[in-house]
């Protein structure tokens, strides 16, 4: 069994996707919730450690280790953004101290998706780090493109950072840290698809895109809580959905899910957002705008039979799914890379669907 740790939610069911693409036994849970080991060929366990604060996030992670240590668990994948967002080091530090290794893997990149790592420098469709939209992002912007610095590591250090121009990059480390239990592999999906296939050498591909006789719900809410600019430019130039965007001074307004409601009447398909959450003011944290988006969202779901939710950016997903009460997520569905649906066990008509905010939907998908 291959056991991952992710820092947020859409990683974590970013990597569930692989999991089910490649037809082997998928189970998800949440950190803070373990109770068992499960008879699984992956087990994706999701955290929100990259929204907390740094010692949050690495108490977190420890706890998990620790668990995962008692239960005699040591060969683990630790999922991080493939643009190197969060407590990247602090977190795999924070493992180690419970469950040794003596080198660390860290490969981020996704050449497949323009994300590659060049002479230690990171480039996004071959632009630095730095000069993307993400150098503008609200918690972690990229000021630097210098992949060590960035991590705060010593190159030819015990962690190594590799640089990842091509796809067949990966497989000399994901062979080395299938076979060795004294590497922690560290990175994004692409290296875990690697790292997949070198421990289960006789899966193959089932399928990469959504299931063409799938059909969406009756009922559809977004729920858009990313300031990625793939994010933003899909809120302005979609015309599947009907807008719902709460000012950023009214967040704290109690009749926005009787709006949305009310709205369902007129329209199937709600997308719900949060106007000017970009710029954050003292009045108003990135924390408040996310509780408000999951708030909403919980009222809504209990006043109307909402059938398809689907998620825009982890830290909004998380929130969103905890408050709900969905203890439980069963991936079910892979519609592209990142973009996974799953289904809330207690929920008979309800379904999630939740990405990272700088990955695309799916062409088509909400034309079905």
């Amino acid at each position: 069994m291959i056991t991952v740790l992710a820092d947020d939610i859409t990683g974590a069911a970013e990597i569930a996707g692989i999991g089910l693409r490649f037809g082997l036994n998928v189970r998800f849970d949440f950190a803070g919730q373990l109770q068992e080991i499960p008879s699984a060929d992956v087990w994706v366990i999701a955290s929100d450690t990259r929204s907390l604060p740094e010692k949050e996030a690495c108490e977190t992670v420890q706890k998990t280790a620790e668990f995962l240590s008692d239960n005699r668990i040591r060969s683990i994948f630790k999922k991080i953004d493939s643009a190197l967002r969060g407590h990247v080091k602090p977190e795999i530090d924070a493992l180690l101290a419970v469950i040794p290794k003596k080198q660390v893997f860290i490969l981020p990149a996704n050449p497949e998706m323009g994300r590659t790592i060049q002479d230690r420098v990171y480039y996004i469709n071959d632009q630095p780090l730095n000069e993307t939209s993400f150098a503008d992002d609200p918690d972690f912007p990229a000021y630097c493109a210098l992949v060590d610095k960035r991590l705060n590591i010593i190159p030819g250090g015990n962690y190594q950072a590799q640089d990842c121009v091509h796809p067949n990059d990966f497989q000399a480390y994901a062979e080395l840290a299938s076979t060795d239990d004294t590497v922690l592999p560290v990175g994004g999906s692409a290296f875990f698809e690697s790292y997949l296939q070198t421990c289960f050498p006789n899966v193959r591909k089932l399928k990469t895109i959504v299931n063409q006789s799938f059909s969406l719900g009756n009922m559809v809410l977004m729920v858009c809580g990313s300031t990625h600019e793939t994010a933003k430019r899909f809120i302005r130039e979609t015309k599947d959905f009907s807008i719902v965007e709460i000012p950023l001074q009214e967040i704290t307004g109690n009749d926005w899910a009787n709006r949305i409601v009310e709205r369902f009447q007129r329209h199937k398909r709600i997308l719900l957002t949060v106007s000017g959450h970009c710029s954050v003011t003292n009045d108003v944290s990135a924390s408040q705008i996310k509780d408000c988006l999951a708030s909403i969202t919980r009222q809504v779901i209990r006043q109307y039979p909402v059938e398809e939710l689907f998620i825009e950016g982890g830290a909004t997903a998380y929130a969103l799914i905890r408050a709900c009460g969905f203890s439980a997520l069963i991936p079910v569905e892979e519609y592209a890379r990142g973009v996974v649906r799953l289904k809330i066990p207690d929920k008979e008509n309800l379904y999630v669907t939740i990405k990272p905010g700088s990955y695309e939907w799916p062409e088509n998908l909400f034309q079905i």
